[in-house]
């Protein structure tokens, strides 16, 4: 999959320009606030019908205009598709069409993988469970409907529920009849999401795990501490090698379900199911968030977004890869090694600050690049 063209008008702070783009690599350059991360979202937008910053649509029209848009040609599947996306203001509006065709409300605008890195990816490790399961709901969801359907009706089984034991603790009584549908729900659904979700984690780390050894592999000073897992932890007592059958992790949903009934009924919100899952970033067994220093983090979120385009490539289409501002707090050895891991992606966009060398990090393998450089929205081809 890649972008061939991309046309913004009024999106952010882009002034109105057509850009041209090759499969392979796009290097972005530009000073702080020209608006390097602004075509990034716009690419990203493209492809997806969501921007990975804001749930707001408003937030991407440009400043004093009525609405925005972006036009693009996408190959997907070795098929071509003219996408057209577009916000109003004033009828708070948003339109999409694919090949001329509407996209109707509810219906997703999803040319799949597109795997992303920004700063706030860091937040996978630093910040709690609900930042890492929506990274997992985002990614699995973007590869498979099924994923999506089970989590949608989840989500509404639960919310079903907890609008019962909310009313059942306020009663101080507690109609037990009336939770068990929810309850078959929760457990249908959520053992084929826990499923998903374990059998993904698990590929993608032992691949994160090879790519985070590659990183480090010369670095006398971190051989140590170089092993990088991640480990799921579910919000059942399931056993997380092949997680069973759907009917045992059913049946051990059931039980926990049945055996936290009172203390739901006291606390008035449900307190077993996958809206309780985590997984960890460990390094030589210990938690990165804890142990692990700035650059580490950041390495093992690389090894990890890298494993996605390795796996991707490999069972679904070869992905776009989107990284903004990666190789703050990367050594020069680093970079270069960070550029082999990239290239099974069919193209990647990549943004440089001015003050940053373009050195032989990707010059000196060989890399054939694209080089833009952006100046207060208005962004020019170089190479």
């Amino acid at each position: 999959m890649f972008v061939k063209d991309l046309q913004f008008i009024n999106f952010r702070n882009l002034k109105r320009e057509t850009v041209h783009f090759q499969t392979g690599l796009t290097v972005i350059q530009g000073a702080n606030g020209q608006g390097k991360s602004n075509f990034l979202e716009a690419i990203y937008y493209l492809c997806q019908g969501k921007s990975f910053r804001t749930l707001k649509e408003s937030d991407m029209v440009c400043w004093n205009k009525p609405y925005y848009f972006l036009h693009g040609n996408i190959v997907f599947k070795k098929r071509l598709f003219k996408v057209e996306v577009g916000y109003e203001l004033e009828k708070k509006r948003k339109v999409a069409k694919i090949n001329g065709r509407l996209i109707q409300k509810g219906e997703s605008l999803n040319f799949s993988p597109i795997v992303f890195f920004v700063p706030d990816d860091l937040d996978l490790i630093r910040r709690g469970p609900e930042e890492r399961r929506t990274f997992l709901d985002r990614e699995i969801g973007q590869l498979s409907l099924f994923y999506r359907d089970c989590l949608q009706r989840y989500k509404k089984a639960l919310r079903q529920k907890n609008r019962l034991l909310k009313i059942n603790r306020l009663q101080k009584k507690i109609d037990r009849e009336l939770l068990v549908p929810w309850n078959k729900q929760i457990t249908y659904f959520g053992s084929r999401i826990l499923q998903q979700r374990a059998r993904f984690l698990s590929i993608w780390g032992q691949l994160a795990a090879h790519n985070f050894h590659h990183l480090f592999k010369n670095d006398n000073n971190e051989k140590g501490n170089m092993r990088l897992s991640l480990e799921y932890r579910p919000g059942v007592s399931i056993k997380t090698d092949l997680m069973g059958t759907l009917k045992e992790i059913e049946r051990e949903m059931e039980r926990e379900i049945s055996a936290a009934e009172q203390e739901e009924s006291e606390k008035g919100f449900s307190l077993v199911g996958i809206h309780k899952d985590d997984f960890s970033f460990l390094m030589g067994g210990k938690e990165a968030r804890r142990f692990a220093s700035q650059g580490q983090q950041r390495s093992a979120i690389i090894s990890l977004k890298a494993a996605q385009i390795q796996f991707y490539s490999r069972n679904f289409e070869k992905p776009i890869f989107i990284l903004d501002d990666i190789f703050s707090e990367l050594d020069h050895t680093r970079r270069k090694q960070c550029f082999l891991l990239f290239q099974e992606a069919q193209q990647t966009f990549i943004t440089f600050s001015l003050d940053e060398i373009l050195d032989d990090s990707f010059i000196g393998q060989g890399i054939p690049f694209s080089l833009f450089k952006i100046h207060e929205g208005t962004i020019k081809s170089v190479i």
